[in-house]
């Protein structure tokens, strides 16, 4: 049977520390369990609890795991983007991903989706995601999602479920792609620049669950801004949400430092064995 592709996932957590251990070893069993030769870098983007310690000693305790910690917190789409600078140039199996991405780290989602969605990229999609199918966090959460979905739909995007995660691309369609929005309007922005390019959106069938400790961050004014950038997009042509980060933010610079400095882990040959934990401040 053929392997498939190497992988590496950005999982960004705020104030996780009542879930974020059972989600990784959850992460871990399902990947392990479909043969799957991963990284994953935890992002602790600004946590005030005792996040950024258990991440650091999940990244520790497994070599397939690196600790990213940010200060303060740059939002919700800028942790992510942090989380893929240091995916894309994390060694798998000896050498970068082959395909990277992206899951929340609140557990809500089983993992076990996503060696499919990884088949799915190997197979010519440009993205490959889940749209939730039910819900069971809540009439809130469930409310919000009905107008994103009638919003998108409304506003010309294809895709069922533009939010839903874990989120998954080939390197080469990732590169192509120059995410940029810190906001919560990525998972959007990636669905539009896959659309607009032509390219497959392959979607997975998932249940959203209920969160099994914390507390969600999406509020009322989560909504209001999503909807906000929509219209800009829309209308406007401003595709990278409203506070969009540098061209290329996530593709570092050779010499194994990002744009702003950050020193990343790399394959060369030769060098000191990858830092467990990368710090990045603003």
């Amino acid at each position: 049977m053929r392997l498939l592709p190497t992988v590496a996932l950005a999982v960004p957590l705020f104030d996780e520390e009542a879930v974020v251990e059972g989600v990784v070893a959850e992460l871990r069993a399902a990947l392990d369990a479909a043969g799957l030769r991963f990284g994953l870098v935890l992002v602790d983007n600004g946590s005030t609890d005792r996040t950024w310690a258990l991440v650091d000693a999940l990244a520790a305790a497994d070599p397939r795991l690196v600790a990213l910690h940010l200060r303060p917190n740059q939002g919700y789409g800028g942790g992510i983007l942090a989380g893929l600078r240091a995916a894309w140039s994390l060694p798998v199996d000896g050498a970068p991903a082959q395909v990277l991405g992206w899951l929340w780290g609140d557990g809500q989602v089983d993992p076990a989706v996503i060696p499919g969605l990884v088949r799915a990229c190997s197979e010519g999609a440009m993205l490959a995601k889940v749209q939730r199918v039910r819900r069971e966090d809540g009439r809130r959460r469930r409310a919000l999602t009905r107008v994103y979905a009638l919003t998108t739909r409304g506003l010309g995007i294809g895709s069922r479920d533009v939010n839903g995660c874990p989120k998954l691309l080939p390197r080469e369609a990732l590169a192509a792609l120059d995410l940029r929005s810190t906001d919560w309007f990525l998972d959007c922005e990636v669905v539009i620049g896959v659309e607009d390019r032509g390219g497959v959106v392959s979607q997975h069938p998932a249940v959203m669950r209920a969160r099994r400790g914390g507390q969600s961050k999406v509020r009322a004014g989560t909504a209001l801004q999503f909807v906000a950038n929509l219209l800009r997009w829309r209308f406007m042509g401003g595709s990278h949400g409203s506070r969009p980060a540098p061209p290329r933010y996530y593709q570092p610079l050779p010499g194994g430092t990002d744009a702003h400095g950050t020193t990343l882990p790399g394959p060369a040959a030769g060098s000191a064995p990858r830092p467990a934990r990368l710090w990045q401040w603003r």
